[in-house]
């Protein structure tokens, strides 16, 4: 036999010897399964009641939002239309559950941050979708008192100016144990039936109240009659809510006043109101020395358009004590400006009528008032 057949004889016989092998290396690697694990979301070992009568109404949705105590990062985040009662699969571990109506998305001027650690879960006012470019009587220096920290806008350097927040409800279950359940998201496939026979059922009840407030505004105004329209701020309100304390920022905001009625008592003397949602006014720390919380001082910035719709006034009032009531029972602010602090309008011609002499318009551009009280 020559050399070169016999190289192929062996090559032939390689050749099979390989096929064998890995035939045999498939046959053993096919009895090797890889261990199947399932997700523990079906298997919901806490029950979570939950009574709105506290709230205006029962909403049609809500949310549980658990955070871990010990900084790990297993979090839960549960959205369901089950309002009254729901189940939960939360893993052992040490939790702060915090509870509102609806979900997120569904608040369309509210910011929802640092929702990964009970100590840092806030909720916001979001910046209103129209933010002036002019105006420094209503959104630059002139709003604002001397010493209050308000956001500025980059792009308009004014003032940013916050959306009045959606009205909101919510309770905080702080320090829920998880005493069953596992540490992870997984569970082996064959231990299913002995895991879910394992799980203990644990029963929570939260209570949800309203954690936004409402504010009423009311001017007196002297020669109303000669008004076309206004318009105004007020600087000093709360910006948020902590969900862990669900207690009000410390931090003041500028919210937009809109919405103005009128209200005529005589031809020289009336009122004009209206009303926001809002966050109340923020926390104050107790001073030292006297042992009770001081009122933060808010600013009223008022712009009324006359009747000629050319002439326009600023007011600006520093409201404190005397003119703010809060009454605690129904969350709401009330800012009153009494009759001798009323802004006076003057008497100009309606547009577009003659008037006696068109070239006297000894009020036009307005002027501006602050009023310290």
């Amino acid at each position: 036999m020559s050399r070169s057949r016999g190289h192929i004889v062996f090559a032939k016989q390689l050749a099979v010897r390989s096929f064998m092998l890995l035939s045999m290396l498939a046959v053993t690697t096919a009895c090797l399964r890889r261990e199947l694990w399932v997700y523990t979301d079906e298997y919901r070992q806490v029950e979570l009641y939950t009574d709105w009568s506290e709230c205006p109404s029962r909403p049609g949705g809500m949310t549980a939002w658990f955070l871990s105590e010990e900084g790990d990062g297993r979090n839960r985040r549960i959205t369901t239309s089950d309002v009254s009662h729901s189940w939960l699969n939360l893993p052992r571990g040490l939790f702060t559950g915090i509870i509102f109506d609806w979900s997120p998305a569904e608040f369309g001027s509210l910011v929802f941050t640092g929702m990964d650690r009970p100590e840092t879960a806030l909720v916001k006012a979001a910046p209103s979708v129209n933010q002036p470019v002019e105006n420094d009587e209503l959104y630059g220096g002139r709003a604002v008192p001397a010493g209050m920290v308000v956001p500025l806008n980059d792009t308009t350097g004014f003032y940013t100016l916050l959306a009045a927040p959606d009205p909101m409800c919510a309770d905080t279950l702080k320090h829920v144990q998880i005493i069953t359940g596992v540490e992870g998201d997984l569970i082996p496939w064959e231990t299913r039936e002995e895991y879910e026979a394992s799980l203990l059922t644990q029963t929570f009840e939260c209570q949800p109240h309203p954690i936004t407030w409402n504010l009423r505004v009311q001017v007196y105004v002297k020669g109303l009659k000669y008004l076309h329209s206004m318009k105004g701020t007020i600087a000093g309100l709360a910006d948020g809510n902590w969900l862990n304390e669900l207690r009000h920022t410390a931090s003041p905001c500028l919210h937009p006043l809109e919405s103005w009625s009128t209200q005529h008592f005589s031809d020289s003397l009336g009122v004009v109101s209206t009303s926001i949602h809002t966050f109340g006014l923020p926390e104050q720390e107790l001073t030292k020395t006297e042992g009770y919380a001081v009122l933060p001082h808010l600013r009223l910035n008022l712009e009324f358009l006359l009747r000629d719709e050319e002439t326009i006034l600023h007011f600006h009032f520093d409201v404190g004590e005397e003119s703010v009531t809060i009454f605690e029972d129904q969350l709401l602010v009330r800012i009153e400006i009494p009759i001798e602090w009323a802004p006076r309008l003057p008497y100009v011609d309606a547009k577009g009528s003659a008037g006696f002499d068109a070239k006297v318009t000894p009020w036009q551009n307005g002027g501006n008032i602050d009023v310290t009280m």
